[in-house]
């Protein structure tokens, strides 16, 4: 009698075994710095067994970047750059580039522009050279040159995927240019018109646009150009040159103010906030 029951007792032990199952763990795919590399030994999570999906089962959100909204970054080689930070995003984000003008500051740009790119893209502000013939105090900048420009804007690309991980959409950037910095900016754009496939320009670079740039620009990958400026003498012009650059392939919209002066804030930048539905529009990666 004693044998049958410890025989009872071993099978039920076995049953309970059998039906044991380690639970997976949730895992979280947009960590807000880049996750280590795993070695070869280490080990990999266990896929559940397919019967035990089912439609009720939780979903697992990725949670949000988080941090300050607009930071300074290093930017190895050059001067630390300002980054507009799309803080409330769960998923990658496209990158605006926003160069300065002459005797200006990175982090006014990225003021503006984040205003109204919103949660929508970072927006990278690189911030150049000291201005020569301003005191150190008054905090100026300017780019020493076009091609040193370019190579500042390369690295601060690197340093922003460096430390903001998989937030950091690889796709085609959006560049936004103010005098200096368009001016410098209209080789760069129109060399890469798959890469910097969106442009603004502001009170500047306007003599690299014509009909023939426009059409090479968007046989190559251009898609949207805003013109946008401040003063009389650049309103006329872009008001001209706008409907040819449409014509030619290249969607343009075009605005400003006569009497706003050399800036980018205020009526101009009003310009690209009435535009930038339109601007960003066949692009899902900019949908909030």
């Amino acid at each position: 009698m004693v044998g049958l029951v410890r025989f009872a007792l071993a099978l039920t032990g076995l049953a309970a075994s059998a039906c044991t199952r380690a639970e997976p763990q949730a895992l979280s795919h947009a960590p807000s710095r880049p996750l280590a590399r795993a070695s070869a030994d280490s080990a990999l999570p266990v896929a559940p067994p397919k019967a035990a999906l089912s439609a009720e089962a939780p979903v697992v959100e990725a949670p949000p970047l988080g941090g300050n909204a607009l930071v300074e970054l290093e930017v190895p080689g050059f001067r630390p750059a300002t980054v507009a930070v799309p803080t409330a995003t769960r998923r990658a984000r496209p990158v605006v580039v926003a160069l300065h003008g002459n005797f200006d500051r990175p982090e006014w740009q990225c003021g503006v522009w984040q205003a109204i790119v919103g949660e929508a893209a970072f927006v990278v502000c690189p911030r150049g050279v000291p201005r020569r013939d301003a005191p150190a105090s008054w905090d100026r900048w300017e780019y020493a040159s076009g091609k040193a420009m370019q190579r500042e804007i390369e690295a601060a690309l690197v340093a922003l995927k460096a430390r903001f991980g998989s937030f950091v959409d690889d796709g085609p950037l959006v560049f936004i240019g103010f005098s200096l910095g368009a001016i410098y900016g209209a080789s760069l754009v129109q060399a890469d018109p798959a890469r910097f496939a969106r442009v603004v320009f502001i009170e500047g670079g306007l003599s690299a646009w014509s009909s023939h740039t426009a059409k090479k620009f968007a046989r190559a990958g251009g898609q949207r150009l805003i013109l946008a400026c401040g003063q009389a003498d650049c309103l006329g012009r872009v008001k001209q040159l706008g409907p040819t650059l449409t014509r030619a392939g290249l969607p343009t919209r075009v605005g400003g103010s006569a009497k706003a002066g050399h800036s980018y804030d205020g009526e101009v930048a009003e310009v690209v906030r009435n535009n930038w539905q339109w601007f960003t529009e066949d692009d899902p990666r900019f949908a909030e």
